[in-house]
Formats: structure tokens, sequence, C-alpha cells
């Protein structure tokens, strides 16, 4: 099948719900659609609910091209959603289901581009089709199993996963943007805890372990770090100033509070890169007590930290300890990750000239991500990996990512492959 609309449909009626994140039904539909055309793809995982594809549709050259998307997608709450969000309806030219932007329709679109290639007989080089499970919870039993665990050596080869975006409504102007992640922030996932006496709601003292907690937690939340500029925003900006969209040059830039203040004044006019210019401190869960009138003798709660590249994991908790030290609350961390990102290699040229033959007016700007996704499970092998969804549409559209109601333009499944397509196309030539 090379038609991605009619692919993503059934794969959108598969539940790949994480937790429990079993990707056996998909696994099952995508391994059918390469065996159809005569193609061997081996699945493999920790047990068989997680299933991690592999796929070599042909090429002999190196460096490859491996095409990654994951199977497994968050939760939805049906009660909430305006179709049910395992149904695949279509309404008002949107094809609706928890998927549909992550990243589902990335794998159909990966899927039929490379299909298509494979019957144009244009495949010099090495193409691979990835599918892995687990991402949403950390992709322990998915891409980190699979890159350790691979059944055949992929050897050189450039990675293509998601993490970038195309927005229409991002630096101003009305122009069309299409976000290719080079770089991620890192997560640094925090708890921080406070102990005290229990007591009666009646009798409070500032030295109650929620009040403590409740005030750590507040400086953390208001905590806002300088900005700054790292390599890869530096890219970023380089590239907009040539296109015409800011008039920055950071080249100019000295340090110091001029260079800061250029930044923020840069943050206020495009928000978007605010969150690119520093760590950003998160409250994500509070939990105390059990009846209102009894004061509980503990209390915690977790901070979502994502931090920018040239930060150590420990050196921001040991930061945020000293933020919060005279509240004697303790401050450990449950996850982290270091920034991790991929060069500007040949990839990025060969990117920017297949989004470029469907959108001749668009503008290719290399990207942080302020998320993290397989792709530094990949780039740990050398494999340099970049993401994009290429996909145009406005913010709010890319807001339903993890949200109610999540669609994809039922045109825009056939563009994205078109635009796939043309990189392998490039890739080949």
């Amino acid at each position: 099948m090379t038609d991605p609309v009619a692919l993503l449909t059934e794969y959108l009626r598969i539940d790949t719900t994480n937790p429990p994140g079993d990707c056996r039904g998909a696994a099952e539909l995508l391994c059918g659609e390469l065996r159809a055309e005569g193609l061997s793809p081996v699945a493999f995982g920790v047990r068989p609910e997680k299933p991690n594809v592999l796929c070599h549709v042909g090429g002999t050259e190196e460096p490859g091209l491996v095409l990654i998307h994951h199977m497994d997608v968050v939760p939805a709450k049906a009660e909430e959603w305006t179709v049910p969000p395992f149904s695949a309806q279509v309404r008002d030219g949107f094809l609706y289901g928890r998927g549909t932007l992550d990243t589902k329709g990335l794998g159909a679109a990966h899927w039929c581009a490379a299909l298509r290639a494979a019957k144009a007989g244009i495949l010099r080089r090495k193409l691979y089709l990835v599918a892995n499970a687990d991402e949403e919870v950390g992709g322990g039993e998915g891409a980190e199993y699979f890159v350790r665990n691979l059944p055949f050596p992929i050897g050189a080869a450039y990675g293509m996963n998601e993490g970038g975006v195309g927005v229409t409504d991002i630096f101003g102007g009305g122009g069309k943007f299409f976000l290719l992640n080079m770089w991620e922030k890192g997560p640094v996932w925090m708890k921080l805890s406070a102990a005290g006496r229990a007591g009666h709601g009646s009798r409070p003292s500032p030295s109650d372990a929620p009040a403590r907690l409740a005030r750590a937690m507040a400086r953390v939340a208001e905590f806002r770090e300088p900005a700054r500029l790292t390599e890869p925003v530096r890219d970023m900006l380089r590239v907009l100033r040539s296109k015409g969209y800011s008039d920055l040059d950071v080249d100019a830039l000295r340090g110091g509070a001029e260079e800061a203040a250029a930044l923020e004044a840069l943050a206020r006019k495009f928000p978007e890169i605010d969150p690119l210019l520093r760590n950003t401190f998160a409250v994500t869960t509070l939990a105390a007590g059990f009846k209102p009138n009894v004061i509980p003798s503990s209390a915690e709660g977790t901070i979502d930290a994502r931090i920018v590249p040239g930060e150590e994991p420990e050196a921001v908790a040991a930061r945020v300890r000293a933020l919060v030290a005279d509240l004697d609350v303790s401050v450990g961390i449950l996850f982290a990750e270091k920034p991790n990102g991929s060069p500007m290699g040949p990839l990025y040229g060969a990117m920017e000239a297949a989004v470029l033959a469907v959108h001749p007016d668009a503008a290719v700007v290399p990207y942080m991500c302020t998320g993290f996704t397989d792709s530094r499970f990949f780039r740990s092998i050398g494999i340099p990996t970049y993401g994009l969804m290429p996909l145009l549409l406005p913010r709010a559209e890319h807001g339903k990512i993890h949200g109610v109601d999540e669609r994809i333009p039922v045109d825009g499944i056939e563009e994205m492959t078109r635009i796939v397509y043309a990189l392998i196309g490039i890739w080949n030539a």
C-alpha cells in the first residue's frame, strides 16, 4: 500500500496507548505492508508486547538513511474528545485520532515514500525503515533496546526522526517555517521533599512540611535564569537573520549585560525562542496530606527542568538546592539526560532541498527542540539524527499533540509523503 491516508487510517485504529504500550498489532500492520512488497522486516523487542521494527528497503551504498518513528501513543480520555480517539474519523478535511501527529502520521509518510522509492528503482544508498515501541515512557524497551540489539548492522547512516515541525505563524511576516530539530534540551526531573511534624489543622506553623514545600515550589516556578546563547541557538539565529526574519547579529554579541538585553528583547518579539535561551523549570506534581484538618508530616512535589547545552544535570540540581536551602527541603534527581544533538551535515542540506521542492517559499531553520525524543539513542551509536514532521500547520494545531482532538489535515498526509519522497530522491541523486 502506498496510499498514506489509507495506511494511517488503519494504523490509528490500533490502540497503542502507553502505558501499557502494546504495539503488536501496529507492528503486524507495518510489517505486513512491507512483506506485501517483497521485503523482509524484522520485529524484535524485550517482550512480545513491545516489538521494534527494522527493515532494509533497498540500496547498497553508504551513508544510508534511516527513517524513524514510534508506534506508541499517550493516553486519550474519550469523554474529552469530539470523536472516539481511535476511530480515525474524517471531519472538515481533518483525520482525527490519537497519534496522527505523534507519530503515526509521520510513520505512514515514511512507509509510503520508501515503498514508492523502492518501486521507482531510485535507491542507490541504503534505506531503512524503523518503528519503535515505548517512546512515550522513555524508550527503554523501545529505541534504547533497539540500538543495543540490532539484528544486523546498519553501517554508516544518517537518521530522520520526529522533533521538528512546520509552522506558519512563529517568526512573523506570515512565512512558512520548517524547524529542523538538530539538538534537544536535556530533561532533569527532580523531586522536592519536606518532612516535619504532623498536627491539627487549627494550629499551623511556618515549619510545617506542606508550607515549606509550597514556598520552595513557588521559588523554583518563579526562578528565571538570564538569557544566554548556545551554539545551536546561534546557528538558528544566523539563519533567521540571513532570511530577513531577525536583525540581530549574534556574531557581534560579546556577552555580558548588553548581550542578555538583546536576547531578552528577541524573546519578547518571538516567544518561541524564550525557552531556547535558558534552563526552564516547571512545577508538575504536588502531593501532601489526606484530610483537610490534618497537617501532614511530609510533602513532596516534582519539577521538570529542561537544560541547555553546556549544562550538567547535577549542577542544575545543585542550583535548585541552593535556591531552597533555607527551607530545609531536599532535592533529588529522578531522571536526567544531557542535552544532545547532531552537527549540520549533508542531511540538513538534503532536507532543506526536499522541503523547498514542495514549498519553494519556505524557510528551513536549524532548531533545538525543548522536548526529548528517541533521536538520542541513535546519536549514541554514531548515527547523526535530525527531526522533522514535514507538515505545515499553525501553532494551535501543533498544540493538539498529546492533547484533545489530535488531528491532521487529510491533504497534509500526502504532502508529508511527497517531502519524504523528495528527500529520498535527493539523498540518492
